[in-house]
């Protein structure tokens, strides 16, 4: 089962109405505010934690991001907010940018080689992003898969797990995207 932390991103729950619906697994949604409430007999294979308003430093409540986070040795996929929190939950700092930045940008991949980029037919993509942050200090446990004109940490990697972050939205940024998306789910057995 797929757990899916939403941080009241528009994109999510366009992602959920026009893939996680179509799929043949199952999947459960928590808000960023609400206690994760599972059986002890729930099989959690993976998490993805949402893009939203905000950033991990401010008073909102994300506290179900870092349960997920901390909690379960699973897979992880953070898309912009989710990206953040999992920069900061590691130790990494975060930094606001001079504007805001809210359109598709061109990503170039300089670790093609990782599993998430399996069956990506050249090393640069373009990926919708929404986000006035953006990770300035990358973890010690963490390398950067991708860089931007805007971002060097567009894509991160934790060095020893399969814990994921994009600063952009590939679940709404086309074939590319989702490519990577449904290459995440490999990652977890799901798919």
């Amino acid at each position: 089962m797929l757990l899916i932390i939403d941080n009241q991103s528009a994109f999510i729950k366009k992602f959920k109405r026009q893939f996680l619906s179509e799929q043949d697994f199952d999947y459960v949604f928590f808000d960023h505010n609400q206690p994760i409430t599972l059986s002890a007999k729930t099989h959690i294979q993976g998490i993805i934690l949402s893009g939203g308003k905000g950033n991990p430093y401010e008073p909102l409540n994300l506290t179900s991001n870092f349960v997920a986070l901390m909690n379960f040795n699973v897979p992880v996929l953070g898309f912009c907010l989710g990206h953040e929190i999992i920069a900061v939950a590691y130790r990494g700092r975060i930094k606001k940018l001079a504007e805001y930045h809210g359109k598709k940008e061109l990503i170039n991949i300089i670790k093609p080689e990782d599993p998430i980029f399996d069956g990506l037919k050249r090393n640069e993509v373009m990926l919708m992003k929404k986000h006035s942050f953006y990770v300035s200090e990358l973890p010690e446990s963490f390398d950067s898969l991708a860089v931007s004109e805007t971002c060097s940490t567009e894509i991160i990697k934790h060095k020893e797990k399969p814990v994921y972050g994009f600063q952009s939205h590939p679940e709404v940024s086309g074939e590319d995207g989702l490519l990577m998306v449904k290459n995440f789910l490999k990652i977890c057995n799901i798919l």
